[in-house]
């Protein structure tokens, strides 16, 4: 089973991600293929019109018939998809677009060559075609999967009688097979990389936001959680608090079992406050032995309840080396329409209100 699924992985990078990885990589892998399916599509219909006029002049039947598809069908629903690219909620109706838009025209391409001697230098179309869905339309591997499919399966129902006939028309075949599978393997190929590109970016944001030493938020991440949690607030009314934690005596600690053993503590407090809180809420270290939990839906009433568990959790753990140590905190629950600044110095009061009284306190201002 470690095989196979190291095996799946290679295929699929996203393989045992989180569902809501796998949601995050959809809607960004969209989002980077629009630029692609604005210019493919501006560039496609601009050589359907230069097709067109060559076909005016080289073909002798069907003229018109031919130049409302290549000259006004297709280009028009690329023009479509040129306009519905810049409108976030059409893009279904984009995307529906061009996985029909090819097998139109693959179709069209049958009808209008198939069983006349000049089929075998309009067949390139077909085979462009193929190759443009999977490699260039901008389409994921899916999408064009599905549309290339379509398409070879109108071609094999119209050509596959002939094609397989002993002579040339055999060769048909193979350019269908190579169209399809190169096309294929290039989807995938691009698609997979991709995938690493999104993690790779993935693994580089959250990098940037986690502290080193706990493997908690860092204070930039946690104040961004901050001004998230209050703009919620503000637009739903729903209450939250924070929490500013202190260890107590902390550069004791430091001065008399030395930095390493300083570390230590910071990393199994770090881990005490990370276990001890929901999943909604959000721990992050400020900076020193200072820490913020972000409470999201909570009033003061409900997160002195939560920091006397914490509390009660905190003081039972034996830590290395020091054994026993305390913590003092400041709770503040947010007043709707205070600035961030108003609500943490009421936090920060708070803090040390209780350290000023004992420590190994709550406080709540």
């Amino acid at each position: 089973m470690p095989l196979l699924n190291s095996l799946i992985r290679a295929l699929n990078p996203l393989h045992g991600a989180p569902e809501t990885t796998r949601q995050a990589f959809v809607s960004w892998y969209l989002q980077a293929k629009i630029p692609q399916i604005r210019y493919v599509a501006f560039l496609t219909m601009a050589l359907y019109l230069i097709y067109a006029a060559i076909e005016q002049n080289v073909a002798s039947e069907q003229v018109w018939a031919r130049f409302i598809v290549h000259g006004l069908m297709v280009p028009g629903a690329l023009l479509a998809v040129e306009v519905l690219s810049f409108q976030p909620n059409r893009q279904r109706t984009m995307f529906a677009i061009l996985m029909v838009a090819p097998v139109c025209t693959a179709a069209a391409n049958l009808y209008f060559n198939y069983g006349t001697p000049l089929f075998v230098h309009y067949a390139p179309e077909i085979y462009l075609n193929l190759m443009w869905t999977f490699a260039v339309s901008g389409l994921t591997l899916r999408q064009a999967s599905a549309t290339a499919s379509a398409s070879v399966l109108v071609i094999l129902l119209v050509t596959l009688g002939d094609s397989l006939q002993s002579g040339m028309q055999r060769l048909h075949l193979i350019w269908i097979l190579a169209s399809f599978s190169f096309g294929l393997l290039s989807a995938f190929l691009l698609e997979k990389a991709y995938k690493r590109m999104f993690l790779h970016q993935d693994s580089l944001v959250l990098s940037a936001s986690i502290d080193s030493l706990t493997g908690l938020w860092n204070r930039a991440r946690t104040l961004h959680f901050l001004v998230e949690e209050a703009a919620r607030a503000n637009r739903y009314g729903t209450p939250f608090s924070v929490v500013l934690i202190d260890i107590d005596h902390f550069k004791t600690v430091n001065d008399t079992h030395g930095h390493a053993i300083g570390d230590s503590v910071l990393r199994q407090f770090a881990g005490l406050l990370r276990d001890g809180v929901r999943v909604v809420d959000k721990v992050g270290r400020l900076g020193g032995e200072e820490f913020l939990i972000v409470l999201p839906e909570t009033d003061a009433e409900h997160a002195m309840r939560a920091v006397q568990a914490l509390q009660k959790r905190i003081n039972g753990f034996s830590f290395d080396r020091v054994e026993r140590n305390s913590a003092s905190f400041g709770i503040a629950e947010y007043h709707p329409g205070e600035s961030l600044d108003s609500l943490m110095e009421r936090a920060d009061q708070a803090m040390y209100r209780a350290k000023a009284n004992g420590r190994d306190r709550i406080e709540v201002l």
